[in-house]
């Protein structure tokens, strides 16, 4: 279909927004929310939530769950980071709710010298989360706020979780436990060259704890049974099995094991992440987890392991192909080069649809480089992805229902 003539209005209205849109990213990258900075994380709560409040949106606030204990590797930073915010707009009290999902959180040290939007070279600036997502979230505030403006009813909540790049173990059961009360999802996770993401692998965390038989190594060393040694073989034996080309991926850090080079270590620990893009693939890692265990509580040297499957996999249903098929149509509409494309990141995409909502993702600015220190966006596509996402909520809220 052809873009109406209302929504080449809503596309003007973004677009006098360009530097409102510039001078708000600019904002919330200079606000340090990685590594779990309880104060920045609250800052950006606090801004969020007067721009939403503003459009007559009601806040909501959950309490971070605690996270499991052995999943608290020595690099964990922003593990229980803080509390989940949602806001809800309830538009004309009818027709189908949407549920935009966002991440206040970033991976980037706030005592880095990376800490703020760079000038603008060749048309990217350079940040920390300018593409993961503050440009997202921005990406969101405009589209909602132009549809309010223009006096659009739509049923629309706005959920911020503050953990989701240290896996949102916080977050997870309040991020399934709203998106039973919404029908689509929207995700502000950053463009993949351009493309809607509409599938996406599972990923699982584990732990791998190995027992021996402390001794001096030199003395002793007969009597001594390494733990290190027992837990080489176990990881030896997991990365076996990781197959990148076919989706299922194995890897293991950090580690940590013995006290010092005299003596034969008793006790040594690995964290791992799986990837798989199948149930099959699923139940090989699974498989390949029982088998690096021992099986009796008294051996030595021992293994066990810890599993948590924190997010399942994505699959492109036919409820999220036709959200999809809205999306492109919006794209070409408008003149947006788009495609969908599957990946094996994760997002909270994985835990929202794990509970039954049918989620398109990718839905943020163009960017590059995530998680280094030399992440940028494309500044042109806040406009761009603003326009799309804006003109997608409108269509998707007065048109059929998805299946």
């Amino acid at each position: 279909m052809a873009r109406s003539d209302f929504e080449s209005k809503i596309a003007e209205a973004i677009a006098t927004r360009r530097e409102r849109m510039v001078a708000d990213i600019e904002h919330l990258v200079a606000i340090p929310t990685g590594h779990g900075c309880r104060a920045g994380l609250e800052s950006a709560r606090a801004w969020m939530s007067a721009r939403l409040t503003a459009m007559g949106a009601t806040m909501s606030r959950f309490a971070a769950a605690p996270r499991p204990e052995w999943l608290r590797e020595p690099t964990t930073a922003g593990a229980d980071a803080g509390d989940v915010i949602c806001a809800t707009h309830v538009g004309l009290g009818e027709g189908i709710r949407l549920l935009l999902s966002g991440h206040l959180d970033t991976v980037h040290d706030p005592a880095s010298p990376f800490r703020e939007l760079a000038p603008d070279v060749g048309g990217i600036r350079r940040g920390p989360g300018a593409a993961d997502m503050k440009g997202g979230l921005v990406v969101g505030l405009t589209a909602l706020e132009v549809l309010h403006e223009l006096g659009v009813g739509v049923r629309w909540s706005f959920v911020l979780n503050a953990d989701e790049e240290s896996g949102s173990f916080s977050s997870a059961d309040h991020l399934r436990t709203i998106a039973r009360e919404h029908d689509i999802g929207l995700v502000l996770e950053p463009a993949s060259d351009g493309k809607f993401v509409t599938e996406r692998a599972g990923s699982a965390q584990f732990r791998i704890d190995a027992f021996g038989r402390a001794a001096h190594a030199g003395r002793d060393a007969a009597q001594g049974i390494s733990a290190v040694g027992a837990l080489c073989k176990a990881i030896t034996e997991m990365l076996s099995i990781s197959d990148p080309a076919t989706g299922r991926t194995v890897n293991i850090g950090p580690l940590q094991g013995g006290e010092a080079t005299n003596i034969v270590p008793d006790h040594a620990v690995a964290w791992g992440n799986a990837r798989y893009r199948t149930d099959e693939q699923r139940a090989a890692i699974e498989c390949a987890l029982l088998a690096i265990q021992t099986h009796e509580s008294n051996s030595i040297p021992r293994v066990t392991v810890q599993t948590l499957h924190n997010r399942p996999r994505k699959p492109e249903t036919p409820a999220v192909r036709a959200i999809a098929d809205v999306a492109l149509a919006v794209a070409a509409d408008v003149g947006i080069a788009a495609g969908t494309t599957a990946t094996g990141g994760v997002s909270d995409a994985n835990v929202l649809q794990s509970a039954g909502l049918p989620c398109l993702d990718g839905l943020g600015v163009r960017g590059g480089n995530l998680h280094r220190s030399d992440e940028f966006v494309v500044v042109e596509s806040l406009v761009e992805r603003a326009t799309l996402l804006a003109i997608l909520i409108e269509r998707l809220a007065r048109g059929p229902s998805v299946p």
